[in-house]
């Protein structure tokens, strides 16, 4: 990935389901495929996402994000080893509570009761001083942009609040925030309240602009700097030109793929705020039936910002190639031929003439699409419901020259073995 693109990133599902190992060999690919160097993700506050896929994702330069969106009020006992427990594994931001500024995210009762800031930050202080503790980065979490207590003004009560009983948790304290365009141009807001003075609270004037927006940095830097007399760093949980809602409505998918691409632009050019440290478009999947702002309604069907991104990054990548000479790496693998992991012995598959292209041919045989990527010359068995075509479009983009059969009749593979297909004893240290 390019320098410029380091802030790229993805929000994963919203739920904390989907963290077994095939996941992980179906994304892994993906997530390359599309640039990724962030990845936020939802984990319960009684189970911890598996070691093996955090490890995973950070050993192919991705961060994850880790999201603990529990009610306020409602967070267990002993929650504080689950963040030791994240940092011991490498993780470095786990985000606890998520809109504070809403009422659904309370405890029942809890809301309408007097001093609500004040209540928010008797929450809010153990688990900061719990995050430091951890090691871990310590951090504010998302608002609703609006919201039920308008998120301006709950933002700058809950910071003066923390200055004045925890000064010593408001140092290199990380703002976590919700960027969403709602359907408004990227340049809405900008300059914050500087620029649009006659904002405020509940009231938007006709003719100004407001907080909600991509530019929601440029508020709550505002805001921030006024209490602390600093400027913040942004953890930027999701965003983009979708919304998640309770009830999913049409994508513009024109729309939807013109402003990603846009916002990506702006992160390659640095025109956004250099105290962004990411941003994470919303969202990759959704286990809801019909939730249009899911990149990923099926796994096999992508929306169309998929490939518009994997476009634009390729032709970004070529560019940067042919302005510094670079050799070619030698990749380790020849041939390596790719088996969906629900194969077995009473498959229409000819294992026959599998074992005769084994002694003809002398591929690398294995599940893992992951792997597959070491190889100059990959064979996908299967249809696109075991592989999705976005996994043929990550192994092109990592130079390999994919082929794609069917289960059945496997002599086609046969067929397919080259003569001049080097063996292991021919290719030194390479395999295939």
């Amino acid at each position: 990935m390019t320098e410029e693109l380091r802030q790229l990133g993805y929000h994963y599902y919203p739920d904390d389901l989907h963290y077994s190992q095939a996941d992980l060999a179906t994304w892994l690919p993906i997530l390359r495929s599309l640039g990724a160097r962030w990845l936020t993700l939802t984990s319960s506050a009684h189970r911890a996402i598996p070691e093996h896929f955090l490890k995973s994702l950070i050993d192919a330069g991705i961060t994850p994000v880790v999201r603990l969106p529990v009610r306020i009020g409602t967070l267990v006992e002993g929650y504080s080893d689950l963040l030791s427990l994240y940092a011991r594994w490498g993780v470095q931001y786990v985000v606890v509570f998520d809109r504070p500024n809403c009422q659904s995210s309370w405890r029942q009762n809890e809301w309408t009761r007097i001093r609500l800031i004040e209540r928010f930050t008797d929450f809010l202080i153990p688990v900061l001083q719990a995050q430091r503790t951890a090691g871990l980065k310590a951090i504010f979490p998302p608002l609703e942009p609006g919201g039920d207590y308008w998120d301006t003004a709950f933002l700058e009560a809950a910071l003066s609040a923390l200055q004045r009983r925890a000064p010593d948790q408001i140092k290199q304290l990380v703002l976590s925030v919700y960027a969403w365009t709602y359907n408004q141009q990227l340049d809405w807001g900008i300059g914050g309240p500087e620029n649009w003075p006659e904002s405020l609270p509940y009231h938007t004037p006709e003719g100004s602009q407001d907080q909600r927006g991509l530019r929601i940095f440029d508020w709550y830097s505002a805001i921030y700097k006024k209490i602390i007399g600093e400027i913040p760093s942004f953890l930027v949980a999701a965003g983009g030109s979708s919304l998640p809602t309770a009830e999913p409505t049409r994508v513009d998918l024109d729309r939807h793929s013109e402003d990603t691409l846009s916002i990506t632009r702006l992160l390659q050019n640095k025109t956004l705020p250099g105290n962004l440290l990411n941003f994470s478009f919303y969202c990759l999947a959704s286990s809801t039936p019909g939730t249009d702002s899911a990149w990923f309604p099926s796994i096999s069907e992508p929306l169309p910002v998929v490939k518009a991104m994997q476009t634009l990054l390729h032709s970004t990548q070529n560019k940067q190639a042919s302005a510094v000479p670079q050799e070619i790496p030698v990749k380790p693998i020849v041939h390596y031929v790719l088996l969906p992991r629900d194969l077995d012995a009473g498959s229409l598959w000819d294992w026959k003439s599998f074992g005769d292209f084994i002694r003809t041919a002398h591929p690398v045989i294995g599940f893992s699409a992951e792997e597959a990527r070491y190889a100059e010359r990959v064979t996908v068995v299967g249809d696109e419901t075991q592989f999705p075509s976005v996994i043929e479009d990550s192994l092109r983009a990592e130079s390999c020259i994919v082929s794609r059969l069917d289960l059945a009749p496997f002599s086609d593979l046969v067929s397919e073995s080259e003569p001049e297909v080097q063996t292991s004893e021919q290719s030194g240290e390479r395999y295939g």
